[in-house]
């Protein structure tokens, strides 16, 4: 959730590791697990990447990027537009690398969210579809798929186009039973109501 409307100012070093908590606060580092275990590393061909030691020079622009399952869990958590609206105001993003000065401006503020069991239970559900599949290439399409289809719903909004949109996605992650249940337990625990075993 957003914060505040008040200016600050912020080093590109703690936009990083900021935008790094949040991640990790939703439970993306176990998605990102099972990508780069599968062959759908969004890091891979990286000049900072060296094998067997990960990445060499995070910067603001791997650090806001989103991939398709990263998407669906940001969507699904109600957080991606304020996402999209921080790392708006970051500048200097560019593909891989970014320009970013040393200090920056800022206005809004991300409240980290603990959620990490929504990022577990989609990276569950991904092993599960890969133990299933014969190849990754339907879990590197269907990231792809959700990337697109994500991005075509917020930019539809409240209108009547969003609609079959969602219906589209519901479909696509209609076989995410683990995250589908997180998603719901999480609902129920905003509501003040208790969660029961499925």
């Amino acid at each position: 959730m957003l914060v505040g409307d008040e200016l600050y100012i912020a080093t590109r070093r703690y936009l990083i590791d900021y935008g790094m908590r949040h991640l990790n606060g939703l439970g993306a580092d176990h998605i990102c697990k099972v990508c780069i275990q599968n062959g759908g590393s969004c890091c891979r061909s990286c000049s900072h990447l060296v094998d067997g030691a990960g990445c060499q020079n995070r910067n603001t622009s791997c650090t806001s990027w989103l991939c398709g399952y990263l998407k669906l869990l940001f969507y699904k958590a109600g957080l991606i537009k304020d996402w999209h609206t921080f790392w708006d105001e970051v500048p200097g993003i560019d593909f891989r690398q970014d320009f970013t000065p040393p200090l920056v401006k800022m206005t809004t503020h991300l409240e980290v969210s603990m959620m990490r069991e929504l990022g577990e239970a989609l990276a569950n559900d991904l092993k599960l579809k890969l133990s299933r599949d014969k190849d990754n290439i339907d879990f590197i399409v269907l990231a792809s798929d959700l990337d697109e289809l994500i991005d075509e719903i917020e930019f539809a909004g409240n209108s009547d186009i969003s609609t079959p949109l969602i219906k589209r996605l519901n479909y696509l992650i209609k076989d995410f039973h683990e995250f589908q249940q997180a998603i719901k337990n999480i609902e129920l625990h905003n509501r003040g109501e208790k969660t029961t075993p499925v």
